[in-house]
């Protein structure tokens, strides 16, 4: 019987090799042949390499008890440690909290307002002290503005709106004064702005200034507008003028029925607009990217993914067919994802090994973080994909009750990935619906060829989804009522077994 550790392909940046070699994986497969019931296991992408390999060794003998042989795929991101370092600071920094309470000021009045009011030019907006009490809710764990709902029709900022919103600002004495704090930490003394701005955007995925996290980029714009050999004189304009789009960003989300309610969403647009560099939207994409490079061709280094399945279809070919499920975690199914698109490639290829008849047993996704858009096309090739797919993940309920920032973000990391650092093909930071979410499913504006597919199939049988937590008997029940969990909950392990042993 192997140890966990000869069932680990440990992988690292672009889906090369680690720890592991390529002899390392000519044995794990050899050791397959004949053997009845393989599991692939991808584990979540918040864990870093050393608790990947803990996954596997707690999960080994979970496994085997169900017959299977698991093989488990270690890799990791380190995005776990950037929000757990820099999401808390960030939410507590003085200039963040000034925006949040400017925002969310201007956001209630123009979201809130009642009908018709805005349409006749008037546009009431609590006190900033109110807000302030308000916002002072989520110290004891309670959502500021939960009780609010949005009219059935929100609209848009009108011009005047914009223009009133920024002139407000620009003498907003607060404003001006974090404005200044930022400012001063990249300005030494008796230096030209260019100077600092250009030093400021040398900082990748770090601190820009003393003064805050916002992306280095934005730190660097505002230096350049700092007024030559008066630092105390700072212009606001590009402060103003940023604030006045993330306000138009949250109204223009609760148009569109993307928001995440009040607070969250106010959350999600200032740090989309303001600190996108310093919250892990770039390993975010970088992590995704691993996914996908482990399956590419080999070029100077060998990729893990494509060995593995490169010796695995050679397998399959000599006669041993084991009954195959793959099981993805969070990020996990993303790496599946990836799988199943290097399997339609390997169909088409006339040299590949891989028999023509070869389908997966089950597809499960435990709290899947992928995209809507990346998981669609292939559930649209089911036929010839996979048997069966199972989808565990957990009620909206449960989602909005697992805080990723306690007392700051009320909200799942699912939440936070939909709305921060999911990106579109231009790289830009754009609120995408995320398939593990009950949010999206539930979501009847959320439309177009991806959802309506994806909710679909979904749909066309009970036992694609698992809304934990729920007895719903062997197979179908979960426990976990956090992201993290569903790796490690008893019902979820049970279920699994069961859906290895039938």
């Amino acid at each position: 019987m192997a140890s966990f550790r000869e069932r680990c392909i440990h992988s690292r940046q672009g889906g090369r090799l680690a720890s592991t070699t390529t002899a390392d994986i000519d044995e794990l497969v050899a050791g397959l042949k004949d053997r009845p019931r393989v599991v692939l296991h991808f584990h979540g992408g918040l864990i870093d390499d050393t608790l990947g390999f803990a996954t596997a060794k707690r999960l080994t003998p979970v496994y085997e008890a169900a017959g299977a042989d698991p093989v488990f795929f270690v890799w990791s991101s380190g995005l776990l440690e950037t929000l757990r370092g820099n999401l808390p600071q960030i939410l507590n920094e003085s200039v963040f909290r000034t925006l949040l309470n400017r925002v969310t000021r201007y956001a209630t009045g123009l979201v809130f307002q009642q009908p018709g009011r805005r349409a006749l030019g008037a546009v009431s907006t609590p006190t900033p002290r109110a807000v302030q009490a308000e916002l002072a809710q989520v110290r004891a764990g309670q959502e500021p503005y939960a009780r609010l709902s949005a009219p059935p029709e929100v609209a848009p900022m009108t011009e005047a709106e914009q223009t009133r919103i920024a002139a407000e600002l620009s003498a907003d004495t607060e404003l001006a004064e974090r404005t200044r704090e930022i400012v001063n930490s990249v300005l030494p003394p008796e230096t030209t702005t260019t100077e600092p701005a250009a030093a400021a955007r040398d900082v990748i995925g770090g601190r820009a200034a003393a003064a805050t996290l916002m992306s280095p980029d934005v730190v660097a714009d505002l230096a350049e507008r700092a007024g030559t050999g008066e630092r105390a004189l700072v212009s606001t304009a590009l402060m103003v003028r940023k604030t006045v789009r993330v306000v138009a960003a949250v109204v223009g989300r609760y148009r569109q029925r993307t928001d995440h309610g009040l607070y969250p969403t106010v959350v999600e647009e200032i740090l989309r607009e303001f600190y996108l560099a310093n919250v892990g939207a770039a390993i975010w994409g970088a992590m995704k990217r691993q996914t996908s490079d482990t399956f590419a061709a080999a070029d100077d280094e060998i990729r893990a993914g494509r060995y593995f399945l490169d010796r695995f279809a050679e397998l399959l070919a000599s006669g041993t067919r084991p009954q195959v499920t793959v099981v993805g975690h969070s990020a996990g199914a993303v790496f599946i994802g990836n799988l199943l698109d290097d399997l339609v490639r390997r169909r088409a290829a006339d040299d590949d090994p891989l028999p023509a008849d070869f389908r997966l047993r089950d597809v499960v996704f435990l709290a899947p973080a992928c995209t809507v858009g990346h998981i669609a096309p292939v559930i649209r090739r089911q036929a010839e994909l996979f048997d069966r797919f199972r989808m565990f993940t957990m009620t909206d309920q449960a989602e909005r009750d697992d805080h990723l920032v306690p007392f700051l973000y009320p909200r799942s990391l699912l939440y936070f990935i939909s709305a921060v650092l999911e990106r579109d093909a231009e790289q830009r930071s754009v609120v995408t619906p995320i398939a593990g979410m009950q949010h999206w499913f539930l979501d009847a504006a959320a439309t177009g060829p991806d959802s309506d597919d994806l909710r679909g199939f979904l749909r066309g049988d009970a036992t694609r989804t698992v809304w934990s937590p729920v007895d719903g008997g062997p197979g179908l029940s979960a426990g976990a009522r956090s992201h993290i969990a569903f790796d490690d909950d008893r019902e979820v392990l049970r279920s699994l077994a069961a859906m290895l042993a039938d």
